[in-house]
């Protein structure tokens, strides 16, 4: 039985990350059942409830070694977590798992990572030598790999896939009506989904973006969902965005919950249009066939979209309401086939994941 230890994000309810670690979990678990996994987690107990998994808290530094020098593989798994436009401290936090494991001979994959960015010319150079040390690094588009590259990272040891979460297998849309409902929409009507996230001087945005909402409503007689994917980090810019559309009161609602990833994909999967910055509601529309805009506020969200085709209909700081009409009224009815097949071919990639890191463990 293989003994594996994962680290990320893991235990604050952010909807994106619990998604990683769901699909981390389901592809390692396809290929050996009875693998012992133990997560690393902001929030063991549920962390353990939800995954059903070991789960040890993040800071229980002693533990955490023990875990790691008991383990066969330890994995840095999937999100952004090298990155220093957060915090520094973030960095340094999961840099120092994998030197960790290094330090007590154990295998080390980052699995699916998204790097940067990371600007502070030390971190760059604590990124290099850590990730040197990995025995395999596999990102999740060509952006990250070329990051890497440019710190100095061994070109050999990273290979380009994708991000776990297109793993996932589409969710039943039952659930979501049912959520749907209950908040007060009609999920046999069209509804517009949007996802904001809070980010500075994003007033303007989130005002442009009202503005274009309820154009395309009006338009095309739909509702609206506000759905934050992580609660205690976008309510502030929901409820702004929500504030801005005073004469839609009727239309638009609030749709919060402490929701699995399965909800999460179900909810998605009721709507026409799907307008996200957070980089994983993009990809829960992707799984769920729905069309999508991106507001980008950070490189990933440019890499997602320009691999399957698509592109970002603004950033945070140039947003125009006219733009994101016009794309809209592009995507609204019509079939996105050669974006469908590019993420039928982004959805093996992300599955070679998993297998990588058995091939890495019993090597």
């Amino acid at each position: 039985m293989s003994k594996i230890v994962i680290s990320g994000y893991y235990g604050f309810n952010n909807a994106g990350d619990e998604a990683l670690l769901t699909a981390i979990l389901a592809s390692l678990r396809a290929i050996e059942p009875d693998a012992d996994i133990t997560v690393i987690s902001g929030n063991p107990g549920n962390t353990i409830i939800k995954h059903q998994v070991k789960s040890l808290y993040r800071f229980a530094a002693m533990r955490l070694l023990r875990a790691i020098g008991e383990s066969d593989l330890v994995i840095s798994g999937g999100g952004s977590l090298l990155q220093d436009v957060t915090s520094k401290r973030s960095l340094l936090y999961y840099l120092s798992v994998i030197a960790a494991a290094k330090w007590k001979g154990r295998k080390v994959m980052l699995f699916a990572q998204g790097i940067g960015p990371i600007r502070s010319r030390l971190m760059r150079l604590l990124t290099r030598i850590v990730c040197n040390k990995a025995d395999l690094i596999t990102v999740r588009d060509k952006d990250s790999k070329q990051e890497l590259e440019r710190m100095g990272v061994f070109p050999a040891k990273v290979e380009v896939t994708a991000d776990s979460v297109l793993t996932l297998n589409p969710a039943s849309k039952l659930k979501g009506k049912s959520i749907l409902a209950e908040a007060g929409l009609d999920p046999y009507k069209p509804i517009i989904g949007v996802s904001v996230r809070e980010w500075p001087d994003n007033r303007r945005c989130l005002q442009q973006l009202a503005t274009a909402v309820g154009s395309i409503s009006e338009k095309y007689n739909a509702q609206v969902a506000i759905l934050p994917l992580q609660v205690s980090m976008d309510m502030k810019a929901s409820q702004m965005l929500m504030d801005c559309l005073p004469e839609m009161r009727n239309r638009v609602v609030m749709v919060k919950g402490n929701y699995s990833t399965e909800d999460f994909l179900s909810i998605i999967g009721c709507f026409r249009l799907l307008i996200g910055m957070r980089l994983h509601a993009l990809i829960f529309a992707a799984v769920m066939k729905v069309p999508l805009m991106a507001v980008s506020y950070d490189p990933k969200v440019d890499s997602f979209v320009k691999e399957i085709g698509a592109r970002a209909v603004g950033t945070v700081e140039n947003l125009d309401a006219g733009n994101v009409e016009t794309a809209a009224d592009a995507l609204w009815g019509n079939a996105l086939v050669e974006q469908e097949a590019r993420i039928r071919a982004m959805r093996k990639l992300a599955q070679s994941n998993a297998v990588k890191a058995f091939e890495l463990l019993h090597k």
